[in-house]
């Protein structure tokens, strides 16, 4: 898991590299053209001294007209030759990744947007290493693994009620923002609850917003291996504070962690902290029976737990529906 500063800088590194690309093909280009068309290099230096005398004149305040005209004349018998040669009018200049900042990664003394994206990518690449699960969309997630049947305790079937269900998750993340309400996906192992959970980090992503993933068994057992181990770089201060200070925070298969001392203490201060700062969480667990829930993780977590919005899911186990197909 890597601090948003940190997705920064190695977004901007990522940035920097294609800008490095961009200018060794091109004057790998150039190489090549000099060498086959003759005359091209006096083309390129009559562009280049036409240009800094246009730019003094300019600077002297002089008429610029007459210079003016030389570099467009220059300019275009660069483009004829090149163009005598089947290339095209750009072929000796560095072709960026990002036009509008040309893989500087700033615009105007701002962030480009090319960064934010890479951004982006870098942390969906690190959700799905973290997660089973690639990042997909609802679209992906199919009706007709929920049974059609009628369920007594719903008063619909499953089928239809698992499509409001869908929808209404789907309407979250496409209206989300960090004072969206915190989620609790419940329900039977195999029916679809990290799924969703990473379909609406997808689309949270693509918001611009950060989202951090972490499967709650692997987050707490290394936090309490650091905690009473050696941590001299504080990695389990970074940890928590990236994971509290996250737009959307996804705690993925709560109740499958070792219960200790150490989860308690620690889950009840991470989720104070996201509640009292009003930061959405979307906490998926197995568990559907609050009393067991309390009985886990005390009713302090409980309580904190209880102001979630809950989406219990319903159906038959898609894993082993899906094992059974292939």
């Amino acid at each position: 898991m890597r601090t948003k500063n940190e997705l920064y800088q190695e977004a901007l590194r990522t940035v920097a590299r294609r800008r490095q690309t961009a200018r060794a093909k091109a004057e790998d280009a150039r190489a090549e053209a000099e060498a086959a068309v003759p005359g091209l290099r006096h083309a390129e230096e009559e562009v280049r001294v036409r240009g800094i005398r246009c730019a003094l004149a300019g600077a002297a305040g002089k008429d610029r007209t007459d210079a003016a005209a030389a570099l467009t004349d220059a300019r275009k018998k660069l483009a004829d030759l090149l163009a005598s040669s089947g290339r095209p009018a750009d072929a000796l200049e560095p072709h960026f990744t990002c036009r509008l900042c040309e893989d500087t990664g700033i615009v105007d003394g701002r962030t480009c947007s090319c960064v934010h994206k890479v951004m982006q990518q870098l942390r969906r690449s690190e959700i799905e290493a973290l997660s089973s699960l690639s990042i997909s969309s609802f679209d992906t997630m199919e009706l007709r693994y929920y049974p059609a049947r009628m369920d007594t305790s719903l008063g619909e079937p499953v089928r239809s009620y698992m499509s409001t269900l869908l929808d209404d998750l789907r309407g979250y993340a496409d209206e989300f923002d960090t004072t969206s309400e915190s989620l609790m996906l419940l329900g039977n192992a195999g029916l679809g609850k990290t799924h969703a959970a990473l379909a609406i980090a997808g689309k949270v992503l693509e918001k611009g917003f950060d989202v951090i993933y972490v499967s709650s068994p692997d987050f707490f057992s290394k936090l309490e291996a650091l905690h009473f181990g050696s941590d001299p770089a504080g990695e389990e201060e970074m940890l928590l504070r990236t994971a509290a200070g996250a737009d959307l925070l996804i705690l993925d298969d709560l109740g499958s962690e070792f219960n200790s001392s150490f989860l308690i203490s620690t889950l009840y201060s991470l989720l104070n902290n996201r509640l009292g700062a009003k930061l959405p969480t979307i906490v998926t667990t197995n568990i559907t029976d609050g009393a067991l829930l309390e009985k886990l993780y005390t009713e302090k977590i409980s309580s904190r737990l209880s102001s979630f919005v809950p989406f219990l899911f319903m159906g038959d186990d898609i894993r082993a529906q899906k094992a059974e197909e292939a």
